[in-house]
Parts: C-alpha cells; structure tokens; sequence
C-alpha cells in the first residue's frame, strides 16, 4: 500500500512537470482585459470595431458606416489603408455633417460641407483646412486629398455625397 501511494505521488510530480507553464503577467501590470469589455468613455467596444462618431453621435463600425475611398495607387508614397468618411444623418435627407477617419489618425477629423455654384467643373464638398483635408468631385469619383495623400471614390447619382451640393 505504501508503494501504491509513492508511485501514485511520482505520477503526478511527472504530469505537473510535463504540463505548460501558466504564463504570470509581471507584477504590477494591468489583468488582461476580457474580450468585449474594452469600452471607451462613450460605450463603444473597440475590440469589436466600434468607435465613436460624433455626427452620428453612436457607436459605429467605421467599414460598415462610412465611405470607403481608397488610397491613390499612382503617387509612390501613397497610403495603403483606407480612408471612410461617415456622414449624418444616417441616409436619407440632406447631408447636415460629416468626419473623416484616416488611417494613423487617433481620432476623426470634422468637416464642413462646402456649397459649390451649379456648372462648377471640380466641386469641392468637404474640407477642413486646419487639417489640410479636401473633398471634391472630379467626373466620376470623389476625390479625398488629406495633407498631399490622395484617396479615390467611384461613384454614381446614388451616392450621398452628391446630396451635398
């Protein structure tokens, strides 16, 4: 019986020994943060992609809200992310506000709609010039310069950038 108990205790040293490490945060660090339960002052989950807007003063998924203009491909140093510009209200009426969510920026850039003359060849319909950011209509696309970056937006009758005018 004595033998059974010591062979029984030299099991267990040898599974404790083969099982992984549990990993120790270093002492004085934050516990890990819980999928889910990274909310921002405003509510919104980042680790499920939402961030706040302002215009829409909601939580939204910028990809799913926004306008995707994508980056420039023929300047040598263009960005290789996209670029969403979020406008309000949600759809339907009249564009009344709008903010950009550029990659690398911390936080959203305000824009101020821009009511251009009828017959303009190159309206521009958001800028924010402290920031060096301008949106004008050329053909068929929008595009989006931030600072010298260039963005582009194919677009149809249907976009709502159109209903700023």
């Amino acid at each position: 019986m004595k033998h059974h108990w010591i062979s029984a205790l030299c099991a267990a040293c040898a599974m404790a020994a083969c099982a992984p490490a549990a990993e120790k945060a270093p002492a004085g660090s934050p516990p890990p943060i819980a999928a889910g339960a990274d909310r921002d002052a405003h509510g919104c989950t980042g680790s499920a992609g939402y961030t706040w807007s302002s215009v829409r003063q909601s939580c939204i998924r910028i990809f799913e809200s926004g306008l995707a203009f994508q980056p420039d491909v023929s300047q040598p140093q263009s960005a290789v992310l996209q670029a969403f510009i979020v406008l309000s209200p949600e759809q339907g009426d009249a564009v009344t506000a709008a903010e950009l969510f550029v990659p690398g920026q911390t936080a959203p850039i305000a824009l101020t709609l821009v009511h251009t003359p009828e017959g303009d060849i190159r309206p521009t319909v958001l800028v924010n010039q402290a920031e060096g950011v301008e949106v004008f209509r050329y053909k068929d696309e929008y595009i989006l310069e931030v600072k010298g970056q260039r963005f582009r937006r194919q677009s149809d009758m249907t976009d709502r950038l159109h209903q700023i005018r």
